[in-house]
């Protein structure tokens, strides 16, 4: 497996010396160009019967981020690797509700212009941004206008006290669903053989390796995870619509939901009426002078987060869990660092583990939640369960003295699983080409993946996977004042959503973030103090440099999306055993 990832690493470093000079060259003037111009900062003015304009909700994410601040949009084809210059701003959802607050105050502000037709967040984070809208709406209307609407857009903007769409535009109200790749009928085309060992009829994120469709029990507990969402969904825009939920359902199952002309006639909307007649309804609904400002651009009127010597740390943890060091993803070598920095910190009080993860490396989960418990021993520590906390993400939890999630967060998935290839096939049958070896006894310490394993072999990993599934019972049983016996009754790889995971005592509070951050200020005993966040992010410069320490490829989008090529090729070292939750219902 080594020295295949050995050429194709050293393939990808031939192409890309050819070019590193030149980009190099590039990107000095281009950083010289930005360091020496002059940097304003703009004065925000907010003219009188203003509207807040949010035309892009996929700025929201975990947490808040700058934009790009050089100039490295280069028209000149570049060589392997790409630089990422991507990077756009975005913000949190405590940022977002700061600035609907601050508006909902303002008397400039006379309402919001939803003006959005996209939405990638997830159902999660939609909710969350509705409930803060709808808090909004009590004091100031709502205005929403789009040509189109996808789920998530409409879902948003049905909270308007107004809502139009142009005549022939259309809208998404419909049920929820999972799909997914199966990889087996491909794998044994290849020659491919996927070993699969694991603890829990419910832990099926390798399944898309081993069968051509979804188990029985994954069916079952990701149509619960469905079926609840639904119920969410056709709760808010029934309340908000005033249309009976079993009519609305019945709409969806007839299919007479989408069409503008359906959707006007079934109260979906107000309104079929072109971009031009909305600006005249505004002007007679809020004034003939009316200003629109962006959310981004109104954000700036808000201060920023001010000195204290007391100190809360958000320890953001976001992404894939990974053995080793760097930036997209929980890398324990890199997060391990950012917690030895927060223990240090004489200022700093207490501390949020923030929660964004499915899980990955059992190795890497195991170190990460040993340091964390090293880190609680010293300073009161809080988990708060963003999207996603399951498998991994959970595991690295349980050290923390309270475990916050809100109602549509995803948690448990309490199980294990080891992936094996042998690629025998694809090296003997359609490569043609044959390995032997010469060995001093039956065990040599590894695992040749060109040959199948043997029976001992099979005993061993799954002995492994036994031993791991049985110490993540005991971390979570002592974690959260439970029998083994208890746990192990809610876990085998099942998952659930946060109120869910109340019941069950996998949780403790029922919440949000603001919640997790006022308790962290309790238990700190402060009553003023400045948030600061772990890792730092970094500069544009250090992300350059980060970049071309790198190797990337073009291979790269294709492989990012696939957890178990990506450890394998771009990881100094492949976690066989995994705590991951794999499929993804947004």
């Amino acid at each position: 497996m080594k020295f295949l990832k050995e050429i194709f690493l050293g393939a990808i470093k031939g192409i890309l010396s050819l070019g590193i000079a030149f980009v190099l060259l590039l990107i000095f003037f281009s950083v010289i160009g930005a360091l020496f111009s002059p940097n304003t900062e703009e004065e925000i003015y907010v003219s009188k019967n203003s509207l807040l304009h949010i035309n892009n909700l996929n700025v929201i994410g975990d947490r808040d981020t700058k934009a790009d601040e050089l100039d490295l949009n280069f028209e000149i084809p570049l060589p392997l690797p790409l630089i990422d210059n991507k990077k756009t701003e975005k913000i949190s959802l405590r940022t977002f509700e700061s600035i609907i607050n601050k508006a909902a105050e303002d008397e400039n502000i006379k309402g919001i212009y939803l003006n959005v037709e996209n939405v990638g967040i997830s159902f999660n984070k939609a909710e969350k941004v509705r409930n803060i809208l709808e808090e909004f709406k009590k004091k100031k209307p709502i205005y929403s206008y789009a040509d189109l609407q996808t789920k998530g857009a409409y879902f948003i903007s049905s909270v308007a006290d107004f809502m139009a769409i142009s005549p022939p535009g259309f809208i998404s109200v419909s049920g929820f669903g999972i799909s997914e790749f199966f990889y087996k009928n491909m794998l044994d085309e290849l020659g491919i053989n996927i070993n699969l060992f694991r603890v829990g009829e419910y832990k099926g994120a390798a399944e898309t390796y081993v069968r051509t469709d979804f188990s029985k029990e994954n069916e079952e507990q990701y149509l619960n995870l469905l079926e609840y969402r639904m119920s969410n969904y056709l709760n808010k825009i029934s309340i908000s619509r005033s249309i009976e939920k079993d009519d609305l359902f019945k709409m969806i199952e007839n299919f007479e939901t989408e069409l503008a002309n359906d959707a006007l006639n079934n109260k979906l909307i107000d309104s079929l009426i072109y971009e031009d007649e909305m600006v005249n309804y505004l002007k007679n609904n809020v004034d003939s002078s009316y200003k629109k400002i962006s959310l981004l651009k109104y954000r700036k009127t808000i201060k920023n987060n001010k000195y204290n010597r007391n100190k809360i740390a958000v320890l953001y943890a976001i992404g894939g869990i990974l053995p080793g060091s760097g930036d997209d993803g929980i890398y324990s070598e890199s997060i391990i660092k950012e917690i030895k920095k927060i223990k240090k910190n004489k200022n700093i009080k207490s501390v949020i583990l923030y929660v964004n993860s499915g899980g990955g490396s059992a190795f890497a989960s195991d170190l990460i939640a040993r340091e964390l418990e090293l880190l609680n021993k010293e300073k009161p520590l809080i988990a708060y369960m963003s999207d996603v906390c399951a498998s991994g993400g959970y595991y690295i939890s349980m050290p923390a003295d309270t475990l916050i999630a809100s109602s549509g967060s995803i948690v448990g998935s309490i199980g294990v699983f080891g992936l094996f290839p042998e690629m025998s096939g694809l090296l003997n049958d359609k490569l043609r080409i044959t390995t032997d070896q010469i060995k001093t006894n039956k065990n040599i310490g590894e695992i040749d993946p060109f040959k199948p394993l043997e029976e001992d072999e099979k005993k061993l990993v799954q002995r492994g996977i036994n031993q791991i599934y049985t110490d993540f019972l005991s971390t979570v049983a002592d974690g959260r004042s439970m029998s083994i016996n208890q746990v192990d009754n809610l876990a085998r790889g099942r998952v659930y959503y946060g109120n869910e995971g109340k019941e069950l005592n996998l949780i403790d509070i029922v919440g949000e973030f603001n919640d997790a951050i006022n308790l962290a200020a309790d238990l700190a005993d402060v009553e003023e103090y400045q948030i600061i966040e772990y890792p730092k992010q970094k500069t544009e410069i250090e992300r350059i440099i980060s970049s071309l320490q790198q190797t990337k490829s073009v291979l790269d989008p294709f492989i990012k999306n696939n957890w178990l090529i990506e450890s394998m090729i771009k990881n100094d070292f492949y976690d066989p055993f995994q705590m991951r939750m794999e499929y993804r219902i947004d």
